[in-house]
């Protein structure tokens, strides 16, 4: 990662880099927040201040094991996507519109991981001032 970081290195290139960290990130969130709520089903068998002890030392073995994989992740997903691209005409939007695609399942997975359900197309739809798609009518 520190090669984005030189003058020479297209614009798009250090965003993509970025949207690619940022989406790292929030897998490895998305894991922490999985296990954390594992750990603290251990409640109803061990005490509290055990179970405590027990997450905060999950949490940084997670963070010191997986922050160090972010960038080894990051690189090969970035190469996988750039490889792609170039077999596609429009590689520039092809690579954004995969990076979308990314971050709507990590959203699907906090959804499932905080509210117990997969969201509602409606729902999200709503939430956003979406209450109807546009409609386009063809006339022959």
């Amino acid at each position: 990662m520190a090669d984005l970081l030189k003058p020479k290195t297209p614009f798009f290139l250090k965003v993509l880099s970025f949207l690619f960290r940022v989406l790292c990130i929030l897998a490895v969130d998305l894991a922490v927040t999985n296990l954390n709520a594992s750990v603290l089903g251990l409640t109803s068998h061990y005490p509290k201040p055990l179970v405590t002890l027990l997450g905060m030392f999950v949490v940084l073995i997670l963070f010191f094991f997986l922050v160090s994989i972010i960038d080894r992740f990051t690189k090969y997903i970035f190469k996988v996507t750039i490889e792609m691209g170039n077999f596609l005409k429009f590689r520039k939007t092809v690579m954004l519109l995969i990076i979308m695609a990314m971050y709507v399942g990590v959203f699907t997975l906090y959804h499932k991981t905080w509210f117990g359900g997969w969201p509602d197309p409606k729902e999200v739809r709503s939430s956003f001032g979406l209450q109807k798609l546009p409609q386009i009518e063809i006339k022959y």
